[in-house]
């Protein structure tokens, strides 16, 4: 009872105080629009219920061991081991073949063998831990939960023990076949929302000018790196959903490293990805052709809505932008919901399981976005199937 009356004081605490408080510098999601949620929390049973989830979340983080690019145990191509190393996800050893060299794809069908490198696991655990907590520190004023942030974002970012350098030469390296390939620069596609909890972390006090100046310094390295390499070049040239969450990691990483001609460049071209991306029907015939389509296609509006996000605050909408023959997110969005909400016969390959809270996610976004009640009458169809704190928190 007395932790709970805690949490409660300090959300209320955390209202107050957030009018007095410089907007944090966010790209994923409108920081006048979370503000407004901190501000009203305690006027607001469900939000405050969230807010108490999301720091019992935090909470078992704080003893968690994670690791880091130093704990892989197969050393990387180059013999680094601070580089980022991980193997294909879909290729599988050739059967025809004594030693299964050069493996063979198998779409939609991941190697378990792969696990045997740890840096993508890694990886994905500190972004997510980062993103947790660093949430639980803006709503809740908490300053451990920013220590713990603020102490992984040095571990992988900073340390020189620790560090993973600024590139993905090594990434989803395809076994008798290269040593990495543009395709793996897909394994970093949520590192955007690193860029977001820098943000939240900034009125901090474990937050130092040296933490800032060498989280500007990786990210506008591995900007660089994303830009001029031969790997990067191909990945910005990719027609699918790869080139979309390319398009969202250079356009968050420009913003937050104040490369603004960059981050408008990316965005102008923006139109004519989406162009070459959805058909006037809704349809996005690059994710069709995948073993996985459904996913897929929900996983490439998920780049979308992130795009959407961080252009508007640019002041670029493409989230109402429609070809002249109609092509659209909002298209792509309805085109999907009748199979995933309806029950509608889906046509085209999914082999595995599909997740419907991700595209519960973007009807809600949907909702906000496009001032249309239908979009929530449909989310509350699959509503069971949320799991995830934030889509509560910010959107229902």
């Amino acid at each position: 009872m007395k932790n709970r009356f805690l949490v409660v004081a300090l959300i209320i605490f955390a209202a107050v105080t957030v009018s007095a408080q410089q907007l944090p510098k966010l790209y994923l999601i409108n920081a006048e629009k979370v503000a407004g949620i901190k501000r009203n929390a305690s006027n607001n049973k469900a939000t405050t219920e969230s807010i108490k989830q999301l720091a019992r979340q935090a909470d078992k983080l704080l003893q968690q061991h994670f690791g880091s690019v130093m704990d892989k145990t197969i050393v990387p191509p180059c013999g680094n081991m601070h580089e980022y190393f991980s193997l294909a996800k879909y290729y599988w050893p050739d059967p025809t073949k004594p030693d299964g060299k050069p493996y063979i794809r198998k779409d939609g069908q991941k190697n378990p063998d792969n696990d045997k490198v740890s840096d993508d696991k890694n990886f994905d655990a500190m972004i997510s831990a980062v993103h947790t907590l660093s949430w639980a520190y803006y709503f809740t004023n908490e300053e451990k939960y920013a220590s713990k942030s603020i102490e992984l974002l040095r571990m992988w970012f900073l340390d020189t023990a620790t560090r993973m350098l600024p590139n993905l030469n090594h990434a989803q390296v395809r076994t008798g076949i290269d040593t990495g390939v543009s395709t793996g620069i897909i394994d970093a596609h949520e590192i955007p929302k690193v860029t977001d909890a820098i943000g939240l972390l900034a009125s901090s006090k474990s937050w130092t000018k040296a933490d800032e100046q060498g989280l500007k310094a990786w990210f506008t390295e591995y900007l660089n790196w994303l830009r001029t390499s031969k790997n990067g070049k191909k990945e910005g040239a990719a027609k699918n959903n790869h080139g979309t969450f390319y398009d969202v990691q250079i356009v968050a990483i420009a913003l937050f490293c104040d490369e603004n001609d960059v981050a408008d460049k990316m965005l102008q071209s923006a139109f004519t990805r989406m162009a070459n991306q959805i058909e006037p029907d809704g349809k996005q015939p690059l994710e069709l052709d995948r073993t996985l389509a459904m996913s897929y296609s929900t996983f490439n509006l998920e780049a979308w809505s992130q795009l959407a996000n961080a252009a508007e605050t640019k002041g670029v909408d493409l989230w109402h932008y429609q070809t002249a023959d109609g092509r659209s997110i909002k298209k792509a969005i309805d085109y999907l919901q009748p199979f995933i909400t309806d029950g509608k016969k889906w046509e085209y390959p999914q082999i595995g399981p599909y997740k419907t809270y991700d595209f519960y996610r973007l009807l809600l976004i949907a909702a906000d976005k496009f001032k249309d009640e239908k979009y929530k009458q449909q989310a509350d169809k699959i509503k069971d199937s949320n799991k995830n704190i934030f889509t509560k928190l910010f959107y229902e």
